[in-house]
């Protein structure tokens, strides 16, 4: 028999999905705790919160999280950064690993982007298929749509036959809408709670053939990436405004010299950075004991 849920560990549920997909939302709804809630496009969460309430008679946390599609970190490097986080707060150890993980989708994103699918690929070799049925894709933004719009609007290409969610639906994972309320919120969260309390933990399954794929796939992921920073910064340096323009008087000459060195040093900074990143990245750290 599996044995139960020890009724004095906290559940620990980690949060993820894009930005704006309504993750700082559904923890301040969820907890009644007023956080800060974005209404952009623009990252509301720079690092995971860990938001703590209480809930039929267990303790409840959900760890809000950075979005992805960010447009200064690569979704490896807040995969990695997340991950770290959780080990450095003790939220994921041999003795206390995560109970689940939510992943919150727009339904009103219609277009299933390259860096979707390779977000999507490398959480499903974090995670492993053992781990799926531990995962609740809960799409969110339904009273921002007619009735029958999520079909049009990709959903068949994320549910159907070979769509992004398939391996994730076919394993165990349940697809579920959450409808911007508290009750809707609870009832997500309930599912996991069931889900601890009639089966056993699930350890790490990220042995090391596991791992030498995932530090593959990561690399690959990460190189791409500074291949991308590298490319844009080239087809900027090609655009160089005269030099003349530096010391120009002419008030726009000037500024656009001054914008276009501005950016120039920024392409530097972040290449810098993520040449530094794929050079570090220790995957068997921050990976090891995620579920």
């Amino acid at each position: 028999m599996a044995p139960q849920l020890e009724k004095d560990r906290p559940v620990v549920i980690v949060l993820v999905g894009v930005t704006g997909a309504g993750k700082s939302t559904f923890a301040s709804i969820a907890s009644g705790r007023d956080l800060v809630v974005g209404h952009g496009l623009d990252p509301c969460t720079k690092d995971p919160l860990a938001v703590s309430f209480n809930m039929e008679g267990r303790e409840i946390v959900l760890i809000d999280t950075p979005g992805f599609d960010d447009d200064i970190r690569t979704d490896v490097e807040i995969l990695g950064d997340i991950a770290e986080w959780l080990a450095k707060h003790k939220y994921i150890s041999k003795d206390n690993p995560v109970d689940g993980l939510i992943l919150l989708h727009p339904a009103t994103h219609s277009t299933i982007t390259g860096n979707e699918r390779k977000r999507t690929r490398l959480l499903q070799k974090i995670l492993g298929e053992d781990a799926y049925r531990r995962v609740i894709i809960a799409t969110t933004m339904w009273e921002n749509l007619e009735a029958d719009e999520w079909n049009t609007l990709g959903g068949q290409e994320r549910i159907g036959e070979n769509g992004l969610w398939e391996r994730f639906l076919m394993q165990g994972s349940t697809l579920t809408r959450h409808q911007n309320s508290k009750d809707s919120a609870h009832q997500i969260i309930r599912q996991i709670l069931s889900m601890s309390s009639r089966k056993s933990k699930v350890e790490s399954f990220l042995d090391d053939q596991m791992l030498g794929s995932l530090d593959e796939e990561i690399q690959l992921q990460l190189e791409e990436a500074f291949d991308l920073t590298s490319k844009i910064l080239r087809d900027h340096m090609g655009q160089e405004p005269p030099r003349k323009w530096k010391r120009s008087r002419n008030p726009w000459r000037l500024w656009k010299y001054r914008e276009w060195e501005l950016e120039k040093q920024e392409l530097e900074k972040k290449l810098e950075a993520q040449e530094k990143v794929v050079e570090r990245r220790n995957v068997k750290a921050f990976f090891k004991w995620l579920f």
